[in-house]
Protein backbone atom coordinates (compact mmCIF):
# COMPACT_ATOMS: atom_id res chain seq x y z
CA UNK A 1 0.00 0.00 0.00
CA UNK A 2 1.50 3.38 -1.03
CA UNK A 3 2.37 6.29 1.95
CA UNK A 4 0.01 8.57 2.50
CA UNK A 5 0.35 12.42 1.95
CA UNK A 6 1.67 12.88 5.54
CA UNK A 7 3.56 9.86 6.07
CA UNK A 8 7.57 10.13 6.07
CA UNK A 9 8.04 6.73 6.21
CA UNK A 10 6.66 3.26 7.09
CA UNK A 11 8.18 -0.19 8.41
CA UNK A 12 6.14 -3.63 7.04
CA UNK A 13 7.38 -7.03 6.42
CA UNK A 14 9.70 -6.23 3.57
CA UNK A 15 11.82 -3.85 5.46
CA UNK A 16 10.98 -0.06 5.74
CA UNK A 17 9.99 1.99 2.80
CA UNK A 18 10.49 5.84 2.26
CA UNK A 19 8.80 8.47 1.02
CA UNK A 20 10.47 9.36 -2.35
CA UNK A 21 9.12 13.37 -2.99
CA UNK A 22 9.70 15.38 0.00
CA UNK A 23 7.25 16.34 2.61
CA UNK A 24 6.01 19.49 3.65
CA UNK A 25 6.30 19.89 6.78
CA UNK A 26 5.00 22.95 9.35
CA UNK A 27 6.11 24.40 12.18
CA UNK A 28 4.44 27.18 14.58
CA UNK A 29 6.20 29.53 17.45
CA UNK A 30 2.95 31.33 18.50
CA UNK A 31 4.48 32.85 21.75
CA UNK A 32 7.84 34.72 20.25
CA UNK A 33 9.07 38.18 21.91
CA UNK A 34 10.76 41.04 19.76
CA UNK A 35 13.43 43.01 20.87
CA UNK A 36 10.56 46.07 21.49
CA UNK A 37 9.08 43.11 23.90
CA UNK A 38 5.94 42.85 21.54
CA UNK A 39 4.29 39.26 20.75
CA UNK A 40 5.51 37.53 17.27
CA UNK A 41 3.89 34.71 15.96
CA UNK A 42 5.82 32.88 12.76
CA UNK A 43 5.21 29.90 10.79
CA UNK A 44 7.78 28.16 8.94
CA UNK A 45 7.52 25.30 6.30
CA UNK A 46 10.37 23.33 4.72
CA UNK A 47 10.67 19.97 3.07
CA UNK A 48 12.01 16.73 4.39
CA UNK A 49 13.17 14.28 2.50
CA UNK A 50 14.32 10.97 3.95
CA UNK A 51 17.94 9.70 2.94
CA UNK A 52 17.73 6.72 1.13
CA UNK A 53 21.74 5.17 1.91
CA UNK A 54 21.47 1.87 4.22
CA UNK A 55 23.63 3.81 6.84
CA UNK A 56 20.95 7.04 6.85
CA UNK A 57 17.87 4.69 6.74
CA UNK A 58 19.08 2.81 9.94
CA UNK A 59 19.81 6.25 12.13
CA UNK A 60 16.23 6.96 10.95
CA UNK A 61 14.72 3.82 12.28
CA UNK A 62 16.47 4.15 15.42
CA UNK A 63 15.70 7.77 16.34
CA UNK A 64 12.38 8.39 14.20
CA UNK A 65 10.48 5.21 13.71
CA UNK A 66 11.89 4.13 17.54
CA UNK A 67 9.46 1.15 17.38
CA UNK A 68 6.14 2.48 15.81
CA UNK A 69 4.83 1.55 12.27
CA UNK A 70 5.30 5.02 10.57
CA UNK A 71 6.76 8.05 11.09
CA UNK A 72 4.28 11.14 10.04
CA UNK A 73 4.83 14.68 9.45
CA UNK A 74 4.01 15.79 13.32
CA UNK A 75 6.37 13.47 14.43
CA UNK A 76 9.10 14.71 12.35
CA UNK A 77 7.79 18.60 12.95
CA UNK A 78 8.08 17.58 17.41
CA UNK A 79 11.33 15.68 16.63
CA UNK A 80 12.58 19.34 15.07
CA UNK A 81 11.03 21.71 17.45
CA UNK A 82 13.32 22.01 20.42
CA UNK A 83 16.25 22.81 18.03
CA UNK A 84 14.28 25.20 15.96
CA UNK A 85 12.27 26.66 18.80
CA UNK A 86 15.86 27.62 20.47
CA UNK A 87 16.86 29.41 17.09
CA UNK A 88 13.73 30.95 16.75
CA UNK A 89 13.53 32.81 19.83
CA UNK A 90 17.01 33.63 19.73
CA UNK A 91 16.78 35.72 16.34
CA UNK A 92 13.03 37.04 16.98
CA UNK A 93 15.19 39.14 19.95
CA UNK A 94 17.31 40.82 17.33
CA UNK A 95 15.03 42.70 16.03
CA UNK A 96 11.96 45.46 16.79
CA UNK A 97 8.30 44.44 15.76
CA UNK A 98 7.91 46.96 12.91
CA UNK A 99 11.53 45.27 11.22
CA UNK A 100 9.78 41.55 11.66
CA UNK A 101 6.58 42.91 9.88
CA UNK A 102 8.04 45.80 7.37
CA UNK A 103 11.10 44.61 6.08
CA UNK A 104 12.74 40.85 4.21
CA UNK A 105 16.47 41.04 6.58
CA UNK A 106 15.09 39.36 9.68
CA UNK A 107 13.42 36.90 7.67
CA UNK A 108 16.50 35.85 6.05
CA UNK A 109 18.22 35.66 8.95
CA UNK A 110 15.28 33.48 10.97
CA UNK A 111 15.32 31.22 7.80
CA UNK A 112 19.08 30.88 7.69
CA UNK A 113 19.22 30.41 11.83
CA UNK A 114 16.10 27.76 11.71
CA UNK A 115 18.59 26.14 8.47
CA UNK A 116 21.63 26.16 10.25
CA UNK A 117 19.56 24.59 13.56
CA UNK A 118 17.49 21.87 11.51
CA UNK A 119 21.23 20.68 9.72
CA UNK A 120 22.37 18.62 12.94
CA UNK A 121 19.40 17.19 14.33
CA UNK A 122 18.45 16.09 10.22
CA UNK A 123 22.13 14.63 9.74
CA UNK A 124 21.38 12.51 13.27
CA UNK A 125 17.93 10.92 11.96
CA UNK A 126 18.88 9.84 8.58
CA UNK A 127 17.17 12.97 6.82
CA UNK A 128 18.05 16.40 5.17
CA UNK A 129 15.96 19.28 4.78
CA UNK A 130 14.76 20.45 1.46
CA UNK A 131 13.91 24.09 -0.11
CA UNK A 132 11.48 25.80 -0.42
CA UNK A 133 11.95 27.59 2.62
CA UNK A 134 9.15 29.78 3.55
CA UNK A 135 8.34 32.01 7.33
CA UNK A 136 5.18 34.37 7.83
CA UNK A 137 5.15 36.81 10.41
CA UNK A 138 2.44 38.37 12.32
CA UNK A 139 2.43 40.58 16.06
CA UNK A 140 -0.96 41.08 16.86
CA UNK A 141 0.31 43.47 19.82
CA UNK A 142 2.35 45.67 17.30
CA UNK A 143 -0.58 46.03 14.70
CA UNK A 144 -3.17 47.04 18.20
CA UNK A 145 -0.66 49.61 18.53
CA UNK A 146 -0.56 51.06 15.16
CA UNK A 147 -4.24 50.69 15.10
CA UNK A 148 -4.54 52.91 17.89
CA UNK A 149 -1.37 55.08 17.33
CA UNK A 150 -3.56 56.14 13.97
CA UNK A 151 -6.80 56.47 15.82
CA UNK A 152 -4.76 58.73 18.63
CA UNK A 153 -3.42 60.52 16.24
CA UNK A 154 -6.88 61.65 14.45
CA UNK A 155 -8.25 62.77 17.64
CA UNK A 156 -5.63 64.80 18.75
CA UNK A 157 -5.41 66.53 15.41
CA UNK A 158 -9.41 67.14 15.56
CA UNK A 159 -9.12 67.95 18.79
CA UNK A 160 -6.21 70.47 18.72
CA UNK A 161 -7.66 71.67 15.82
CA UNK A 162 -10.81 72.87 18.13
CA UNK A 163 -8.30 74.80 19.98
CA UNK A 164 -5.44 76.03 18.12
CA UNK A 165 -8.39 77.14 15.01
CA UNK A 166 -9.28 80.03 17.24
CA UNK A 167 -10.39 82.26 14.22
CA UNK A 168 -13.06 79.73 13.99
CA UNK A 169 -14.26 79.24 17.70
CA UNK A 170 -13.21 82.81 18.58
CA UNK A 171 -16.91 83.77 19.13
CA UNK A 172 -17.74 80.40 21.12
CA UNK A 173 -14.77 81.07 23.20
CA UNK A 174 -15.44 84.94 23.73
CA UNK A 175 -19.01 84.51 24.89
CA UNK A 176 -17.42 81.92 27.52
CA UNK A 177 -14.59 84.21 28.45
CA UNK A 178 -17.18 87.09 28.83
CA UNK A 179 -20.00 85.76 31.05
CA UNK A 180 -16.40 84.03 33.30
CA UNK A 181 -15.79 87.85 33.60
CA UNK A 182 -18.86 89.39 34.02
CA UNK A 183 -20.19 86.55 36.57
CA UNK A 184 -17.07 85.25 38.30
CA UNK A 185 -18.96 83.90 41.13
CA UNK A 186 -20.36 81.26 38.90
CA UNK A 187 -18.46 77.80 38.37
CA UNK A 188 -17.17 77.16 35.17
CA UNK A 189 -20.18 74.39 34.42
CA UNK A 190 -22.75 77.37 35.58
CA UNK A 191 -21.31 79.06 32.66
CA UNK A 192 -20.91 75.73 30.23
CA UNK A 193 -25.01 75.64 30.79
CA UNK A 194 -25.38 79.25 29.26
CA UNK A 195 -23.80 78.08 26.32
CA UNK A 196 -25.99 77.05 23.29
CA UNK A 197 -26.48 73.01 24.37
CA UNK A 198 -25.54 72.48 20.62
CA UNK A 199 -22.03 73.42 21.11
CA UNK A 200 -21.27 72.88 24.43
CA UNK A 201 -19.68 69.57 23.49
CA UNK A 202 -17.23 70.80 21.28
CA UNK A 203 -16.43 73.86 23.87
CA UNK A 204 -16.11 71.01 26.63
CA UNK A 205 -13.40 69.12 24.70
CA UNK A 206 -11.83 72.64 23.73
CA UNK A 207 -11.28 73.55 27.49
CA UNK A 208 -10.24 70.01 28.31
CA UNK A 209 -7.55 69.90 25.61
CA UNK A 210 -6.54 74.05 26.61
CA UNK A 211 -6.54 72.97 30.23
CA UNK A 212 -4.40 69.77 29.82
CA UNK A 213 -1.99 71.88 27.61
CA UNK A 214 -1.56 74.54 30.36
CA UNK A 215 -1.04 72.43 33.18
CA UNK A 216 1.07 69.96 31.73
CA UNK A 217 3.53 67.37 33.96
CA UNK A 218 3.11 64.65 36.26
CA UNK A 219 3.53 61.32 37.78
CA UNK A 220 0.79 58.10 37.93
CA UNK A 221 1.90 56.53 41.37
CA UNK A 222 0.23 53.15 41.92
CA UNK A 223 1.34 50.19 44.47
CA UNK A 224 1.16 46.44 43.87
CA UNK A 225 1.69 43.91 46.25
CA UNK A 226 5.83 45.08 47.84
CA UNK A 227 5.90 47.48 45.22
CA UNK A 228 5.90 50.89 44.79
CA UNK A 229 4.83 51.93 40.75
CA UNK A 230 6.17 55.25 39.40
CA UNK A 231 5.09 56.30 35.58
CA UNK A 232 6.08 59.32 34.30
CA UNK A 233 3.04 61.47 33.02
CA UNK A 234 4.85 64.47 31.90
CA UNK A 235 4.24 64.24 28.21
CA UNK A 236 1.53 63.60 25.94
CA UNK A 237 0.49 60.11 25.55
CA UNK A 238 -0.42 59.82 21.72
CA UNK A 239 -0.82 55.37 22.13
CA UNK A 240 2.95 55.44 19.75
CA UNK A 241 4.98 55.04 22.63
CA UNK A 242 3.43 54.30 26.16
CA UNK A 243 4.79 55.40 28.96
CA UNK A 244 6.87 52.56 31.06
CA UNK A 245 6.49 51.83 34.51
CA UNK A 246 9.05 51.88 36.93
CA UNK A 247 8.88 49.68 40.16
CA UNK A 248 10.39 49.91 43.54
CA UNK A 249 10.54 47.55 46.14
CA UNK A 250 9.31 48.93 49.79
CA UNK A 251 10.62 47.45 53.36
CA UNK A 252 8.42 44.70 53.42
CA UNK A 253 7.99 45.07 57.64
CA UNK A 254 4.58 46.15 57.72
CA UNK A 255 2.98 43.91 54.74
CA UNK A 256 1.27 44.11 51.52
CA UNK A 257 0.76 47.87 50.23
CA UNK A 258 -2.55 49.17 49.79
CA UNK A 259 -2.75 52.71 49.00
CA UNK A 260 -0.78 56.07 48.00
CA UNK A 261 -1.37 59.59 48.23
CA UNK A 262 1.27 62.51 47.61
CA UNK A 263 1.44 65.41 49.85
CA UNK A 264 3.83 68.12 50.07
CA UNK A 265 5.23 67.94 53.94
CA UNK A 266 7.92 70.99 55.21
CA UNK A 267 8.29 71.78 51.64
CA UNK A 268 9.06 68.40 50.62
CA UNK A 269 6.97 65.91 48.19
CA UNK A 270 6.36 63.00 49.83
CA UNK A 271 4.26 59.79 48.89
CA UNK A 272 2.17 58.33 51.86
CA UNK A 273 1.72 54.61 51.37
CA UNK A 274 -0.49 52.58 53.33
CA UNK A 275 0.47 48.97 54.44
CA UNK A 276 -1.52 45.79 56.14
CA UNK A 277 -0.09 46.72 59.64
CA UNK A 278 0.29 50.91 59.40
CA UNK A 279 1.52 53.11 56.56
CA UNK A 280 5.15 54.03 55.04
CA UNK A 281 6.38 57.69 54.86
CA UNK A 282 8.23 58.02 51.73
CA UNK A 283 10.68 60.73 49.90
CA UNK A 284 9.18 61.31 46.42
CA UNK A 285 12.80 62.06 45.61
CA UNK A 286 14.54 59.86 47.31
CA UNK A 287 12.89 56.12 48.28
CA UNK A 288 15.93 55.19 50.10
CA UNK A 289 14.43 57.49 52.81
CA UNK A 290 11.30 55.76 54.23
CA UNK A 291 9.87 56.01 57.80
CA UNK A 292 7.40 53.18 58.82
CA UNK A 293 4.76 54.48 61.09
CA UNK A 294 3.42 50.88 62.98
CA UNK A 295 0.14 50.35 64.26
CA UNK A 296 0.97 47.18 66.62
CA UNK A 297 -2.80 46.42 67.53
CA UNK A 298 -4.19 45.99 64.39
CA UNK A 299 -3.80 42.35 63.47
CA UNK A 300 -6.45 42.44 60.09
CA UNK A 301 -5.19 41.31 56.83
CA UNK A 302 -6.80 44.17 55.17
CA UNK A 303 -4.91 47.51 54.69
CA UNK A 304 -5.20 50.94 55.28
CA UNK A 305 -6.97 52.56 52.55
CA UNK A 306 -6.12 56.20 53.04
CA UNK A 307 -3.79 58.20 54.82
CA UNK A 308 -3.35 61.75 55.45
CA UNK A 309 -0.77 64.44 57.18
CA UNK A 310 -2.98 66.78 59.52
CA UNK A 311 -0.78 70.37 59.22
CA UNK A 312 -2.71 71.59 62.29
CA UNK A 313 -1.39 69.08 64.61
CA UNK A 314 1.65 67.61 63.00
CA UNK A 315 -0.08 64.05 62.76
CA UNK A 316 -0.62 61.66 59.85
CA UNK A 317 -4.09 59.78 60.23
CA UNK A 318 -5.48 57.08 58.46
CA UNK A 319 -8.70 54.87 57.89
CA UNK A 320 -8.48 50.83 58.01
CA UNK A 321 -11.66 48.66 57.29
CA UNK A 322 -10.77 47.04 60.42
CA UNK A 323 -8.31 48.80 62.65
CA UNK A 324 -10.74 51.77 62.53
CA UNK A 325 -9.01 55.44 62.73
CA UNK A 326 -5.46 55.68 63.51
CA UNK A 327 -3.73 58.47 63.92
CA UNK A 328 0.31 58.84 64.46
CA UNK A 329 2.36 61.80 65.74
CA UNK A 330 5.32 62.84 63.33
CA UNK A 331 8.04 62.45 65.67
CA UNK A 332 7.15 59.01 66.76
CA UNK A 333 6.41 55.73 64.39
CA UNK A 334 6.50 52.96 66.72
CA UNK A 335 2.75 53.34 67.58
CA UNK A 336 -0.12 55.48 67.60
CA UNK A 337 -1.12 58.24 69.40
CA UNK A 338 -4.85 57.51 69.13
CA UNK A 339 -6.98 54.77 67.42
CA UNK A 340 -10.72 54.31 67.02
CA UNK A 341 -11.64 50.74 66.10
CA UNK A 342 -14.48 50.09 63.57
CA UNK A 343 -16.37 47.83 65.87
CA UNK A 344 -16.12 51.20 68.38
CA UNK A 345 -17.56 52.82 65.78
CA UNK A 346 -20.65 50.67 65.12
CA UNK A 347 -19.97 49.27 61.73
CA UNK A 348 -19.34 45.29 60.98
CA UNK A 349 -16.73 44.80 58.44
CA UNK A 350 -17.66 42.69 55.50
CA UNK A 351 -16.63 39.54 56.30
CA UNK A 352 -13.14 37.82 54.60
CA UNK A 353 -13.01 35.62 51.88
CA UNK A 354 -10.66 32.76 52.60
CA UNK A 355 -7.31 33.70 50.38
CA UNK A 356 -3.78 32.70 50.16
CA UNK A 357 -1.34 35.49 52.76
CA UNK A 358 0.02 37.12 49.05
CA UNK A 359 -3.33 37.69 47.95
CA UNK A 360 -5.21 38.53 51.34
CA UNK A 361 -5.09 42.58 51.35
CA UNK A 362 -7.21 42.06 47.95
CA UNK A 363 -10.14 41.72 50.35
CA UNK A 364 -9.98 44.99 51.09
CA UNK A 365 -9.93 46.43 47.58
CA UNK A 366 -13.60 46.10 47.22
CA UNK A 367 -16.69 48.47 46.79
CA UNK A 368 -19.95 47.37 47.99
CA UNK A 369 -21.26 44.01 48.77
CA UNK A 370 -22.05 44.61 52.09
CA UNK A 371 -21.31 47.22 55.12
CA UNK A 372 -17.44 48.50 55.15
CA UNK A 373 -15.36 50.62 58.03
CA UNK A 374 -13.90 53.80 57.75
CA UNK A 375 -12.55 55.21 54.25
CA UNK A 376 -12.81 58.51 52.24
CA UNK A 377 -10.74 59.97 54.68
CA UNK A 378 -9.88 63.84 54.02
CA UNK A 379 -9.02 67.32 55.65
CA UNK A 380 -12.33 68.98 56.39
CA UNK A 381 -10.62 72.14 58.44
CA UNK A 382 -8.01 72.63 60.70
CA UNK A 383 -9.66 71.35 63.71
CA UNK A 384 -11.30 68.64 62.03
CA UNK A 385 -11.40 65.37 59.45
CA UNK A 386 -14.23 63.86 57.68
CA UNK A 387 -14.55 59.89 56.91
CA UNK A 388 -17.85 57.35 56.27
CA UNK A 389 -18.14 54.07 57.64
CA UNK A 390 -20.74 52.94 55.60
CA UNK A 391 -23.15 55.22 55.07
CA UNK A 392 -22.69 57.77 57.66
CA UNK A 393 -20.52 60.85 57.57
CA UNK A 394 -18.23 61.02 60.13
CA UNK A 395 -15.88 63.91 62.25
CA UNK A 396 -12.71 63.22 63.70
CA UNK A 397 -10.69 65.88 66.14
CA UNK A 398 -7.81 63.72 66.82
CA UNK A 399 -9.43 61.96 70.19
CA UNK A 400 -12.66 61.02 69.24
CA UNK A 401 -15.12 60.35 66.21
CA UNK A 402 -18.89 61.63 65.80
CA UNK A 403 -21.68 61.35 63.26
CA UNK A 404 -22.11 64.45 61.23
CA UNK A 405 -24.82 62.81 59.04
CA UNK A 406 -25.87 59.74 57.80
CA UNK A 407 -26.43 60.84 54.67
CA UNK A 408 -27.13 57.49 52.90
CA UNK A 409 -28.03 53.82 53.56
CA UNK A 410 -25.53 52.47 50.80
CA UNK A 411 -21.80 52.87 51.09
CA UNK A 412 -20.04 56.10 50.46
CA UNK A 413 -17.70 55.85 48.18
CA UNK A 414 -16.59 59.47 47.74
CA UNK A 415 -16.40 62.50 49.75
CA UNK A 416 -15.52 66.17 48.84
CA UNK A 417 -15.65 69.26 51.10
CA UNK A 418 -16.52 72.30 48.81
CA UNK A 419 -16.91 75.50 50.71
CA UNK A 420 -19.29 75.12 53.65
CA UNK A 421 -20.93 71.64 52.73
CA UNK A 422 -19.99 67.97 51.92
CA UNK A 423 -20.38 66.23 48.69
CA UNK A 424 -21.18 63.05 49.10
CA UNK A 425 -21.71 60.34 46.37
CA UNK A 426 -22.76 56.08 47.54
CA UNK A 427 -22.79 53.30 45.65
CA UNK A 428 -26.24 53.02 45.16
CA UNK A 429 -26.27 56.37 42.55
CA UNK A 430 -27.12 58.68 45.44
CA UNK A 431 -25.24 62.18 45.69
CA UNK A 432 -26.01 64.21 48.85
CA UNK A 433 -25.14 67.88 50.35
CA UNK A 434 -23.75 68.21 53.93
CA UNK A 435 -23.82 71.34 55.34
CA UNK A 436 -21.33 70.37 58.10
CA UNK A 437 -21.59 73.61 60.08
CA UNK A 438 -25.17 72.83 60.76
CA UNK A 439 -24.97 68.89 60.37
CA UNK A 440 -27.60 69.08 57.98
CA UNK A 441 -28.76 67.10 54.67
CA UNK A 442 -29.71 69.97 52.36
CA UNK A 443 -30.23 68.16 49.73
CA UNK A 444 -29.96 64.30 48.69
CA UNK A 445 -31.06 62.36 44.93
CA UNK A 446 -30.49 59.33 43.27
CA UNK A 447 -28.70 61.26 40.00
CA UNK A 448 -26.93 57.92 39.20
CA UNK A 449 -27.41 54.27 38.84
CA UNK A 450 -25.03 51.78 40.90
CA UNK A 451 -21.64 53.13 41.04
CA UNK A 452 -18.53 51.23 41.47
CA UNK A 453 -15.82 53.95 41.64
CA UNK A 454 -15.90 57.70 41.59
CA UNK A 455 -13.18 60.69 41.51
CA UNK A 456 -12.99 63.91 41.20
CA UNK A 457 -11.74 65.73 38.05
CA UNK A 458 -9.60 68.78 38.12
CA UNK A 459 -11.00 71.45 35.91
CA UNK A 460 -10.91 75.04 35.47
CA UNK A 461 -10.60 76.19 39.21
CA UNK A 462 -13.24 73.45 40.28
CA UNK A 463 -13.83 69.96 39.39
CA UNK A 464 -16.70 67.29 38.11
CA UNK A 465 -16.93 63.97 39.05
CA UNK A 466 -15.95 60.56 37.62
CA UNK A 467 -17.87 57.81 37.52
CA UNK A 468 -17.60 53.79 36.74
CA UNK A 469 -20.77 51.74 37.22
CA UNK A 470 -21.08 47.67 36.44
CA UNK A 471 -21.66 48.69 32.44
CA UNK A 472 -20.72 51.01 30.05
CA UNK A 473 -18.35 53.96 29.67
CA UNK A 474 -16.54 55.78 32.37
CA UNK A 475 -18.84 59.43 32.96
CA UNK A 476 -17.73 62.45 33.42
CA UNK A 477 -20.09 64.60 35.01
CA UNK A 478 -20.71 68.38 36.11
CA UNK A 479 -22.06 69.41 39.70
CA UNK A 480 -23.40 72.34 38.28
CA UNK A 481 -24.33 71.84 33.95
CA UNK A 482 -26.24 68.61 32.52
CA UNK A 483 -22.86 67.74 30.33
CA UNK A 484 -21.98 64.31 30.39
CA UNK A 485 -18.70 63.66 28.35
CA UNK A 486 -17.74 59.36 28.49
CA UNK A 487 -14.55 57.66 28.20
CA UNK A 488 -15.07 54.06 26.46
CA UNK A 489 -13.02 50.91 26.52
CA UNK A 490 -13.48 47.11 26.37
CA UNK A 491 -13.69 47.06 30.32
CA UNK A 492 -16.61 47.04 32.66
CA UNK A 493 -16.97 47.05 36.12
CA UNK A 494 -13.78 49.21 36.61
CA UNK A 495 -12.49 49.00 40.15
CA UNK A 496 -10.58 52.75 40.90
CA UNK A 497 -10.45 55.94 39.42
CA UNK A 498 -8.08 59.04 39.53
CA UNK A 499 -7.90 62.15 37.35
CA UNK A 500 -5.70 65.33 36.36
CA UNK A 501 -6.38 68.47 34.59
CA UNK A 502 -4.50 65.64 31.17
CA UNK A 503 -5.46 62.64 32.25
CA UNK A 504 -8.11 59.92 33.14
CA UNK A 505 -6.66 56.57 34.79
CA UNK A 506 -8.45 53.57 35.90
CA UNK A 507 -7.57 49.59 37.49
CA UNK A 508 -9.04 46.83 35.34
CA UNK A 509 -11.93 44.62 36.64
CA UNK A 510 -9.34 41.95 37.57
CA UNK A 511 -6.70 44.80 38.74
CA UNK A 512 -3.71 43.61 35.78
CA UNK A 513 -3.45 46.82 34.42
CA UNK A 514 -3.85 50.63 34.54
CA UNK A 515 -6.12 52.11 31.71
CA UNK A 516 -5.47 55.75 30.60
CA UNK A 517 -7.62 58.24 28.69
CA UNK A 518 -6.67 61.68 27.37
CA UNK A 519 -8.74 64.33 29.36
CA UNK A 520 -9.87 65.42 26.29
CA UNK A 521 -10.72 62.09 23.97
CA UNK A 522 -12.78 59.70 25.45
CA UNK A 523 -12.96 57.38 22.45
CA UNK A 524 -10.77 54.66 23.44
CA UNK A 525 -7.49 55.02 26.00
CA UNK A 526 -4.77 55.92 25.27
CA UNK A 527 -2.90 53.39 27.08
CA UNK A 528 -3.04 50.37 29.11
CA UNK A 529 0.03 49.30 31.29
CA UNK A 530 0.11 45.78 32.29
CA UNK A 531 1.24 46.58 36.32
CA UNK A 532 0.72 42.87 37.26
CA UNK A 533 3.18 41.18 34.45
CA UNK A 534 6.12 43.27 36.23
CA UNK A 535 4.92 43.38 39.85
CA UNK A 536 3.34 39.87 39.94
CA UNK A 537 0.88 41.48 42.35
CA UNK A 538 -2.72 42.75 41.56
CA UNK A 539 -3.14 46.16 41.57
CA UNK A 540 -4.15 48.17 44.72
CA UNK A 541 -4.45 51.86 44.08
CA UNK A 542 -3.47 54.68 41.70
CA UNK A 543 -2.74 58.55 42.37
CA UNK A 544 -1.88 61.42 40.32
CA UNK A 545 0.38 63.90 41.57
Amino acid sequence: MPLRENELARRDNAGIELRVPPLRIRWEFPDLVTRDGHELRCVFTAGVRAVPDRAERRMLEELLLDGRPAVFAEDVARHFMPALRGAATRIAQAHDARQWVEIDQPRLELIDALKAAALPVAFACGVEMLPPYSADFQSPTFERERVRALQQAQAEKQAAGQVENLHRASELLKQFQALRAQAPELSAGQILEQINPADRGSLMQSLLLAEARRQTGGTLWAVAGPYLVRVDVSRPIDGRQPPTPELFPMPPTLGPLRSVQAEEIDGRPMLLIGAQRGFLLVDARDFSRVTAFADPGSDSPLGFNRVIYWPRREQFVATHSEAGIVSWDRRSPDAPVSAIRSAALGVAPAAIPELPPSNSIGASMRVGGGPMGPRNLRVLDADALVFSAGGRIMLWDGGAAQTLAHANDSEAIGIWPLDDRLETLHEDGTFCEIDYRSRKVVACNRRFGRIRAAAALPWLGSWRLLLAGDDGPVQCVGLSDPLITQYYSSHRGLRVLAGSASLIGAISPDRQRVVLWNSWDGRQPAAELFISALARHRIAQIFFA
